[in-house]
């Protein structure tokens, strides 16, 4: 009985081989229809008349193919390519004819998944343009983890004070400072010390401005531009950086937007925070004297800007946005003179601020048939509120009244601004 059913089996098996054995080849190579060039990696892929999968291969770098054991009977030869149009051929491999040659097969590019690609144009880091210089920020690694101070820093022909903060254009401190265009309640010491560096789209070096920006007595502006995203359905994205030094600075934003119809959304959240140290000395030799200073400060600063601009038609345009800005800082500071190895003087100062800013900011624009003649008018409002508290006196004696101070300052600004600016551009022949 055991005997019978081994024979049995064999049997079938023999049936099986026999109904669908393995004895067809194929050869071919696939190239680019358009430009006859080779494609390596094209797949191949063998299918029967149910659609299922019997094997496959690939093509080699020249283009070329060979795919051995294929099952008897009729099947479908699919040519399959990231970007091209499948091709397919039906061959029916026999005894009589299992070796088949495909020969050069030509694949046609899918232009409807090519439609899908973007093109995304890189913005040169400078840009000369007739009345300014414009810096494209985060192209580099300098803007990370850095303030706005820092960065401009490393901004030609800019340089601010590493003590006091104040900023000159062409080695003049007679500079005004604008964010988006507009002015502000803050000084420009202070204010860019609280922008957080990831936050900033731009820097327009303004050497030549005009009696738009009121420049009577000013050597230039410089404008800080916040981003503002303005793409299609909902965008978002997040920038991080690190300082690593003497201390760690963090600098991060997160810009957001959602276009939809004719409104745009939009909003950007930028934060910074970490410690620095200012220390130096000078020494003289007339009379043997040495001063040595240090000055350690601690803050963090918190930006927002939220705005929306609603496209009327494609000559009106209604915009509204305000920035809050929150930070908080302190320093402490020591000086110590010594004279012939001798103590002359040893003191000290310490503050404490903080910084509230708002800025509330309405535009329309209505453009004409030539191209630049337009009308707009915009309206600003801005408060500012920043308090400090203050120490200083000698080091040595903390007690002594007499020789040490402390002051309590509360600073509190508004403005209003209205304008209104009419364009319209003289051809070359003056009409």
């Amino acid at each position: 009985m055991k005997n019978i059913l081994t024979i049995f089996i064999l049997l079938i098996s023999i049936t099986l081989f026999a109904q669908n054995p393995k004895i067809g080849g194929i050869t071919g190579k696939v190239i680019d229809a358009s430009t006859q060039e080779t494609l390596p990696y094209v797949s191949i892929v063998i299918k029967d008349t149910k659609d299922t999968i019997l094997t496959g291969g690939i093509t080699n770098d020249k283009g070329e193919f060979e795919i051995k054991q294929i099952p008897s009977g009729e099947n479908n030869i699919e040519i399959q390519f990231i970007g091209y149009k499948t091709e397919t051929r039906k061959i029916n491999f026999a005894r009589k004819s299992s070796k088949h040659t495909l020969g050069t097969i030509g694949l046609n590019e899918d232009t409807a998944q090519l439609d899908e690609v973007v093109i995304v144009a890189e913005i040169s880091t400078v840009v000369q343009k007739i009345d300014r210089k414009v810096i494209n920020v985060g192209k580099d690694l300098t803007s990370a983890g850095t303030t706005a101070s820092e960065l401009l820093n490393n901004v030609q022909s800019v340089s601010v004070d590493s003590q006091t903060g104040n900023i000159s254009l062409r080695g003049n401190e007679n500079v005004r400072v604008l964010v988006d265009g507009k002015p502000t309640n803050i000084s420009a010491a202070q204010l860019l010390k609280q922008i957080p560096s990831t936050s900033i789209k731009q820097i327009e070096l303004i050497t030549n401005p005009s009696a738009k920006y009121n420049p009577e007595g000013m050597s230039g502006m410089i404008n800080i531009i916040l981003h503002k995203n303005a793409n299609q359905g909902f965008n978002g994205s997040v920038n991080t950086g690190i300082t690593r030094g003497h201390n760690t600075r963090f600098n991060g934003s997160i810009d957001m937007n959602y276009k939809t119809g004719k409104v745009n959304f939009y909003t950007n959240y930028g934060y910074n925070s970490g410690k620095s140290d200012n220390n130096g000395q000078v020494e003289r030799f007339d009379n043997n004297s040495l001063q040595k200073f240090i000055f350690d400060s601690d803050s963090d600063s918190h930006l927002l800007k939220f705005g929306a601009d609603v496209y009327i038609n494609d000559k009106n345009t209604f915009s509204a946005y305000t920035t809050q800005n929150r930070s908080n800082s302190s320093m402490l500071g020591s000086t110590i003179i010594t004279e012939n190895g001798t103590l002359v003087n040893d003191s000290f100062n310490t503050s404490d601020s903080e910084s509230d800013s708002e800025t509330y900011n309405f535009n329309y624009k209505t453009e004409f048939a030539k191209e630049g003649h337009d009308l707009e008018f915009e309206a600003n409002f801005s408060t500012s509120e920043s308090p400090e508290e203050a120490t200083s006196g000698d080091a040595v004696d903390l007690t002594d009244l007499i020789n040490n101070y402390s002051s309590d300052v509360k600073n509190k600004r508004k403005n209003n601004l209205y304008n209104l600016d009419y364009t319209n551009p003289i051809s070359k022949d003056g009409s």
